[in-house]
């Protein structure tokens, strides 16, 4: 009959032991994620505050040049867009 206590007394404890464990893990992982968000809204303000300063104290040559970078930037994506969809019609 003590042996019966003994084992019942033990698996509880592992399952306390066990949901714990899980719950700390959940806890962990929600806190993970509000950390991530809260980066990623950071790192856009901090964005927005950097174009509001480009944009109030930048000479023209300087708003030029950054304008020109966007434009070559945007023509290289198209540019690599469309040689894949050339390549998959060839397939086809």
């Amino acid at each position: 009959m003590e042996d019966w206590h003994v084992l019942l007394v033990l698996a509880g404890f592992l399952l306390t032991l066990i949901g714990f464990v899980f719950t700390r893990a959940e806890k962990s992982a929600s806190t993970t994620r509000e950390l991530e968000q809260r980066t990623h809204k950071n790192e856009l303000a901090i964005a927005n505050q950097r174009a509001d300063v480009a944009e109030k104290y930048a000479t023209k040559h300087e708003l030029r040049e950054a304008v020109d970078d966007i434009k070559n930037s945007m023509n290289g994506r198209f540019d690599r867009l469309e040689s894949k969809l050339e390549k998959e019609r060839e397939t086809v």
